[in-house]
């Protein structure tokens, strides 16, 4: 009997930090932990998954970085070993291999340099779908210190407090990740007919997968947040952050009126992987299709609308009013 996603990417999972525990000699006393995102993150990996690593520094100051002649012989090995395990080339042909630093994380949130640095995309994803690689034990401390950015304010308000900053945060991820999505679509402009018909495929496909994928994600952690009654401790975001986004919605069950949609979430949600867990070629070939590009991208379109009606559901209406306005 095939392995499940979740036993298939746990088992895969394995393999990679097996091999990646020879570095310890390497990295020594150095707080690094290694992290995967993406749909080996949310634990729903098949045989045609790429990768995503990140990698995140536990630094009191300036002074205790990473030497980088360390980090070139940590990503060579990486590369080497996804390489040799099958795994599909690093994206963007390794340039977003790339140390982040947890005390630069905490000084640039919320500014200009959030974004550019690359920071923002790496603690979202850190909190909201991330499975630790290499140092379990730094993982979860750093994990424990960035939720506290978040809660800068509790003691003033251990009682009462709602994670607004967080919910906010997540909103704006999602927020970007729309708008750097229509900023790609700029790029169809410039096309020829000829081009312009693969182009709209991988643009459609992208739309899809940022429509189901990344939207529960996003949501299913907005959802669990914004239903929690006050005070919302740093120990309950933890506990999130360590569930699946899967996981997540399916904590909602236990809310008057959510089991039905949540059904419908997993029901949708299992055939947008059945879609897109295929050979990238037949993918895009199904995407070409235009009644096919149409019926996956009604099929998003429902799912989103799935999840409001679920926010509606379980979110009480004063909290709902600070998700909207």
């Amino acid at each position: 009997m095939p392995d499940s996603r979740p036993e298939y990417s746990q088992r895969r999972l394995q393999e990679l930090e097996a091999s990646i525990d020879p570095v310890h000699a390497l990295l020594g006393d150095h707080r690094l932990c290694v992290y995967a995102t993406g749909s080996y993150g949310r634990m729903e990996a098949w045989s045609g998954s790429d990768i995503d690593l990140f990698f995140l520094y536990d630094d009191a100051d300036e002074s205790t970085r990473l030497p980088w002649t360390v980090f070139v012989q940590l990503a060579a090995h990486l590369i080497k070993v996804t390489a040799d395990m099958g795994f599909p080339p690093f994206s963007g042909d390794g340039k977003y291999l790339e140390i982040q630093y947890v005390r630069e994380m905490g000084e640039v949130l919320g500014s200009a340099r959030d974004d550019s640095l690359n920071t923002f995309t790496a603690r979202m994803l850190l909190l909201l779908e991330s499975h630790p690689l290499y140092r379990q034990d730094v993982h979860l401390a750093l994990l424990e210190r960035i939720i506290g950015f978040y809660y800068r304010d509790y003691e003033d308000h251990t009682d009462t407090f709602l994670p607004t900053f967080l919910v906010n945060d997540i909103l704006r991820f999602w927020r970007t990740l729309t708008l750097n999505y229509e900023h790609h679509r700029l790029k169809l402009l410039a096309l020829t007919d000829e081009q312009l018909q693969r182009k709209k495929a991988e643009s459609a496909l992208k739309n899809y997968k940022l429509k189901v994928s990344r939207q529960a994600t996003c949501y299913s952690m907005v959802a669990n947040l914004s239903t929690e009654q006050p005070p919302v401790r740093p120990q309950t975001v933890l506990d999130l952050c360590r569930m699946t986004p899967s996981q997540r919605f399916e904590r909602l069950r236990a809310h008057d009126g959510a089991d039905g949609l949540v059904q419908e979430l997993v029901g949708e949600y299992e055939q947008f992987l059945h879609v897109t867990q295929r050979p990238e070629p037949e993918l895009l070939e199904l995407f070409v299709n235009p009644t096919e590009r149409k019926q996956a991208l009604a099929r998003a379109k429902t799912y989103g609308d799935l999840i409001y009606r679920l926010l509606k559901q379980v979110v009480p209406e004063e909290r709902m009013r600070s998700l909207v306005v």
